[in-house]
């Protein structure tokens, strides 16, 4: 399957449909937003040789960060893309997991964050980044630094999460609609709430 990264949008758009990683319909985003259009990560991480491959090509961008301690992911879906980035980078590897509870994310299993460790936080894909962002209080409350930010796929149109650069291995701009701007073409179908963030 295709490894070399897309240069355009619609470049793309026909990788992610080779991966079957890309499904039309009516979508209930993390953030709470709404989209046609969402990105099954998932059928594109179950390809570790391939997925190491694109991510071996974005090591240089990476590194352009500057040092990277430990590369931390939020559970679930940035777990496998964290592990084969620390193996990309030789850093640490951890990640962090939302409590039943609180619905915050935490670090357990024995994983932490030393003062003076700089971090590089990983997910598979964003559109606004809020998961991400959720991690920078506790790593700051232990001392540690965020050197940036790297996703397989970029929704977000943007090049920064708050105030962190992003490297991504691929960039592409689905609509995005919030709850109360909702087309009446999209209200026809039924939402579906993909994933595990609780939406408030």
């Amino acid at each position: 399957m295709r490894t070399e990264l897309p240069t355009s949008p619609e470049e793309t758009i026909e990788l992610l449909k080779d991966y079957g990683a890309v499904e039309q319909g009516h979508f209930i985003l993390a953030s709470g937003n709404h989209s046609n259009y969402y990105v099954k990560k998932g059928k594109l991480v179950q390809h570790p040789y391939e997925l190491q491959k694109m991510i071996e090509q974005k090591v240089d961008a990476m590194k352009d960060l500057g040092q990277i301690d430990v590369v931390l992911s939020p559970a679930m879906g940035g777990v496998p893309v964290g592990q084969q980035v620390g193996l990309a980078v030789h850093a640490r590897t951890i990640y962090a997991e939302r409590n039943a509870e609180t619905n915050e994310l935490e670090l357990k299993r024995g994983f932490e964050i030393k003062p003076g460790e700089r971090l590089l936080l990983v997910e598979d894909v964003i559109t606004t980044g809020g998961t991400l962002l959720e991690l920078t209080d506790f790593i700051a409350s232990q001392g540690g630094e965020v050197a940036g930010v790297f996703v397989v796929v970029n929704r977000s149109g943007k090049d920064k999460v708050g105030d962190f650069p992003v490297v991504s291995c691929m960039e592409i701009q689905f609509p995005v609609y919030a709850p109360d701007e909702i087309p009446d073409w999209l209200n026809e179908i039924e939402a579906i709430r993909p994933g595990t963030k609780k939406v408030e």
